[in-house]
């Protein structure tokens, strides 16, 4: 169980990954929109505009998307 105080400390202090959508890139750095706001960090392994990301200590890295698969039972 968390408590506020402690998931904010986590934030400050960079540990906690935070998700976020590319707004846009240009030459390695990335602007990522998240609940808390834009920030501006670099972007590991690339990315497009629109790409899922997770946050963490000033670095993207991007999120797999899940794909959904029709299931046929014989």
């Amino acid at each position: 169980m968390s408590s506020p105080l402690f998931d904010l400390r986590e934030l400050l202090a960079g540990r906690v990954a935070v998700a976020g959508r590319v707004v846009s890139v240009a030459h390695g750095s990335a602007r990522i929109a998240t609940a808390q706001g834009v920030v501006e960090v670099v972007l590991d392994g690339g990315g497009n505009v629109g790409d899922r990301v997770s946050v963490r200590d000033g670095r993207a890295v991007r999120v797999q998307e899940t794909v959904d698969v029709a299931v046929f039972f014989v």
